[in-house]
């Protein structure tokens, strides 16, 4: 009982750091984004429900801190309703209850403000990653396995297509590849599609043709998964990699980069019916993620010092890695997410007016049940994921 007391807690901090640092960076985006164009912000919350913590600033805004930390928001001044972009009708009825208060509303700053303010939430969240990611290069470095193929299993398509133990893989579709780890994140979005290994074989480079298939693993936790892979083994070697403060930031860059083509491309797939959304996530898959890794973290350090310096590590990468997911959804042209606004401030730009409200609510009902759909569809996923780890 202790230890499932333990695990639950560790994994309820690991979730609200996690989850915390990257909704408030991204809504902090919002604040100072709305700030700079003169923008009142009357509420920023941390959570939803009742309130645990309020403060006030001196710039009036309210600071809380809600029960439930499953999100947050930033409420401007006139801010009424999720659509955040009212019609003709809606605009002179809200400037004439703001009165002189008018010029610090949103709705009222010109459109490409508003879409700068909108577009702020992202930004933060990309910002925050490429920090993460060149902290870590700068603090740990990089490491992991040789691209070096160690062995080809029986009957895989690696072996079909020709693979050799000792070729070492040097790109995969023109991306090049330091660690063997980079070759199943290469392929994890397009499972059966062909791709060109550059390989270099006693000197000699050659291409070598293949197409993944998705097969059942289990992962460290007992988790089941279905990966994308072609057969290749890798050796048992660790390499590790050193950076600078320049090289640290070129590295932190590049991470960012191919964690949004690589997210960039599987949402794509997964739209076009190219690809299974079993990989979707949501806050489930969260808390689990948090709370697996905060746990194994803890429990690989030999001293208490080393698991907490291994833990906050290892969870700032995860942050990492979600403040891109979070970004790159939020950009989706879905009405309710901010991809959406940007969508209907692009159409008032080009209109020279706000589009209808009527259009704005039927908008806001399809993305409504668009996110909600793949929420369901994130949730399922995450359901089956924590049936195969816990029962």
């Amino acid at each position: 009982m202790a230890e499932i007391f333990q695990f639950g807690a560790v994994t309820a901090i690991a979730f609200v750091f996690v989850i915390g640092l990257v909704i408030v960076i991204h809504e902090l985006g919002h604040l100072y984004a709305g700030r700079m164009c003169g923008v009142h912000a009357e509420v920023f919350s941390f959570g939803f429900g009742p309130t645990l913590f309020a403060v006030r600033d001196r710039k009036g805004t309210i600071w809380r801190v809600a029960a439930l930390p499953l999100g947050g928001y930033v409420k401007f001044l006139g801010d009424a309703n999720a659509a955040s972009a009212p019609d003709q009708e809606a605009l002179a009825k809200l400037r004439a209850e703001i009165g002189p208060d008018a010029e610090r509303c949103f709705h009222f700053k010109p459109v490409w403000q508003r879409a700068f303010i909108t577009a702020a939430g992202p930004i933060a969240n990309f910002i925050l990653a490429i920090v993460i990611f060149t902290f870590l290069a700068m603090s740990i470095g990089a490491s992991g396995h040789p691209p070096i193929v160690a062995g080809v299993q029986d009957g895989s398509p690696a072996e079909a297509a020709g693979f050799e133990p000792g070729d070492r893989v040097v790109s995969i579709d023109g991306q090049d590849i330091r660690f063997f780890n980079q070759i199943t994140a290469e392929l994890f979005y397009r499972p059966g599609e062909p791709v060109i290994f550059l390989v270099d074989r006693d000197g000699r480079q050659i291409e070598i043709e293949v197409a993944s298939r998705l097969q059942t693993v289990t992962d460290r936790y007992g988790g089941e998964r279905q990966i994308a892979q072609v057969g290749l083994e890798r050796t048992n070697e660790v390499i590790y990699v050193r950076y600078g403060p320049v090289e640290a930031l070129g590295a932190g860059l590049s991470q960012v980069w191919s964690v949004v083509a690589s997210t960039g491309n599987y949402i794509g797939r997964v739209v076009t019916g190219r690809a299974s959304p079993e990989l979707l996530n949501g806050p489930i898959g969260i808390v689990t993620a948090a709370g697996q890794l905060a746990n194994s973290s803890l429990e690989s350090g030999e001293t208490t010092s080393e698991s907490l310096r291994t833990v906050t590590l290892n969870l700032i990468g995860l942050a990492g890695i979600l403040s891109i997911g979070l970004g790159l959804v939020n950009l989706l042209p879905i009405p309710i997410l901010d991809g959406g606004h940007l969508v209907y401030y692009a159409y008032e730009a080009v209109a020279r007016r706000p589009m209808s409200a009527k259009m704005q609510e039927i908008g806001f009902r399809v993305g409504l049940a668009l996110v909600l759909g793949m929420m369901l569809v994130a949730t399922w996923n995450d359901l089956n994921y924590a049936r195969t780890v816990f029962f």
